[in-house]
């Protein structure tokens, strides 16, 4: 006993000296941000210097958040994550670049480093709308690449001159879209899956039931990709001067290509390696004697060249309150990028409600959706603001589907881009039991009940006939209550929205045509829409929700107590062996819902068609 109460406050010991010195290296870590934010000058641009664009980066919608836990991991590993930036303040940096005297054009190299909802297909095109802007003040965009992903290639193609690195390649093969299937694994180890759901096309819970696409599912996610991959050639053949029919046929036949291969063919400009490449930005740019190369300003300085005042008050200034929506909707209170919480999301449009400073709302949703909980409490606020004589502009990111569509409804204008992939208007919830898995090892249930369905949630049997036509009961009334939705706020006619609806994913241009959007266009776009609908001024001020974290606003969350969403019983650790099977767990921690029913599009990945991890040999 003696040696075992040794052992305990041995291991106590241990506990608190490495609390103690965690605390004081992430004390540490702060003063030398504080001391580094303080102390760093700002870089005076050069005359002749070129925006120097690094696309090794998470471009996201929302702001990332500052976080101690990544900054200790890096000094301790001796690594630098990639820079994340979001949306909104790069088409700013880009504004700003187009008008700065100093700035001779903008150099492009890289490749993106996506992570969570970051880089999505739609918010990769509002940032070359931004390039294209950039363009037309008469500044060039050079660009070298060594061997790109597809989506890396969209941006290159844009480039007034396109370099390629001789050792490169350049690899487009088109787009597919991977999924994994465990019914048939779940029926072999004795799994139960029982599914309730509304509509032919909600195919949420095929990954679960059965061994491969539906027709249904099959047709429309094969619509989506042809249509997006049209709109990808296209793209780039109007960037480089090609007949985008030639080149679906030539890509047809050959996917991989060789740097002088490319050249023949127009899909760069030149070969150089990086070396030259230097000298040439020097010869049609400016020399830099401190850094012995190209003038030149990173996108990380050009950004931090202003101190963001744009969160502080300003009371000559009309206010418009840019709410971001990214990652799958839960129920309570969480916002990492991954996943958001009703109940967050529904407490900062009652603060910019209540605060009778804000003109209007925009309302930025880049979500597959998820909880009918999490999804209504959102809801429930906009109308709100809207009875309030507050205008809801919602401006479509890579997807707004399901319950990010069901949030959506509520505003009196939709804004979509052309790949945006929107609809799903379906429910759904799943009923798991290990009934049959517990037998095989021998394992016994039992239960004191009170009722024939008390303990109709339980994962120890499953659910009778006359269970499940109740809960199919509840999943339909409120399927009719999302079309009742869709119907008065869009103001289309029941019978036209039960044939758009029934869990059918569509593409913006498709949205607009069904009347399920209002228009074409971008964040830019939605943010002008807001200063018509409210009458503001061009003297206005726009003011992020979430705001990006300080240094010390980080370290007060983390020393803080907070409420967040509740964790599922289903979610499972993950490990590096795990890393395939990484957006499973995610897809298993979303469902949170307190009803059991969601409105959610799992199957849909950020990057529909291009697969990062696959694209490069």
């Amino acid at each position: 006993m003696k040696s075992f109460f040794k052992d305990v406050f041995k291991r106590l010991g241990v506990l608190l000296v490495s609390s103690l010195l965690f605390a004081l290296l992430s004390l540490l870590l702060m003063v030398l941000v504080f001391g580094f934010l303080r102390d760093s000058p700002i870089e005076k641009i050069k005359p002749g210097s070129f925006l120097a664009i690094d696309l090794t980066m998470n471009l996201t919608d929302r702001p990332s958040d500052f976080r101690f836990e990544d900054l200790t991991r890096q000094i301790l590993e001796q690594s630098e994550n990639p820079p994340s930036y979001h949306l909104y303040q790069v088409l700013n940096a880009l504004d700003k670049a187009a008008n700065d005297p100093n700035i001779e054009g903008i150099f492009v190299s890289g490749g993106f480093a996506p992570d969570g909802y970051g880089c999505g297909y739609e918010t990769i095109n509002e940032f070359i709308d931004g390039l294209l802007a950039f363009k037309k003040t008469g500044k060039k965009v050079i660009g070298f690449m060594h061997s790109p992903t597809q989506l890396d290639y969209l941006v290159f193609a844009q480039c007034d001159e396109l370099i390629m690195d001789p050792s490169g390649t350049l690899l487009l093969k088109g787009l597919a879209s991977e999924e994994i299937f465990f019914g048939d694994a779940f029926q072999k180890y004795g799994v139960g899956i029982q599914v309730v759901k509304t509509g032919k096309y909600k195919g949420a819970v095929e990954p679960l039931t059965g061994n491969r696409f539906s027709d249904e599912n099959r047709e429309q996610i094969s619509d989506l990709l042809e249509t997006r991959w049209f709109h990808f050639l296209n793209s780039i053949a109007s960037a480089r001067s090609l007949d985008p029919m030639e080149l679906n046929a030539t890509l047809g036949d050959k996917f991989l290509w060789q740097p002088e291969e490319a050249l023949r063919y127009g899909l760069i400009d030149r070969v150089e390696d990086y070396g030259g490449v230097l000298d040439y930005l020097i010869e049609i740019g400016n020399y830099d004697e401190d850094s012995d190369t190209y003038a030149n300003i990173t996108l990380g300085k050009f950004i931090g060249q202003e101190i963001d005042f744009s969160n502080l008050s300003d009371e000559d200034k009309d206010k418009i309150a840019l709410v971001y929506v990214e990652g799958a909707i839960v129920d309570g209170f969480v916002d990492d990028g991954l996943s958001v919480g009703g109940d967050e999301l529904a407490a900062r449009i009652r603060e910019i409600r209540k605060s009778d400073e804000y003109k209007a709302i925009v309302l930025r949703v880049n979500s597959p959706g998820g909880s009918v909980s999490g999804s209504d409490a959102i809801l429930f606020e906009l109308q709100r603001a809207r009875e309030a004589g507050i205008p809801i502009i919602v401006s479509m990111g890579p997807v707004a589907a399901s319950g990010g569509y069901w949030i959506s409804s509520a505003s009196d204008l939709i804004l979509v881009g052309e790949q945006t992939i929107t609809g799903s208007i379906g429910v759904f919830g799943v009923l798991p039991n290990i009934e049959k898995l517990s037998e095989s090892f021998g394992l016994s249930w039992d239960v004191v009940k009170t009722g024939p369905s008390a303990d109709i949630m339980t994962i120890a049997r499953s659910k009778t006939t006359a269970e499940m036509q109740v809960v199919q009961g509840y999943v339909d009334k409120i399927y009719v209550r999302f079309l009742n939705l869709v119907s008065s706020n869009r103001k289309i006619p029941m019978p036209q929205v039960q044939e758009i609806a029934q869990g059918r994913v569509w593409l913006g241009v498709d949205a607009v045509e069904l009347k399920l959007a209002d228009k074409i266009g971008g964040l830019s776009d939605a943010l002008n829409a807001a200063l018509d609908l409210a009458k503001i001024s061009e003297d206005f001020q726009v003011v992020e929700f979430p705001t990006k974290e300080t240094p010390a606003e980080a370290l007060e969350n983390l020393l803080a107590v907070k409420k967040v969403a509740a964790k599922n019983h289903l979610e499972i650790p993950s490990g590096n062996e795990l890393l395939e099977l990484e957006y499973i767990r995610r897809f298993l921690s979303y469902f949170n819902d307190p009803g059991g029913v969601y409105g959610i599009l799992p199957w849909y990945q950020t990057r529909l068609g291009f697969d990062q991890l696959k694209e490069k040999l």
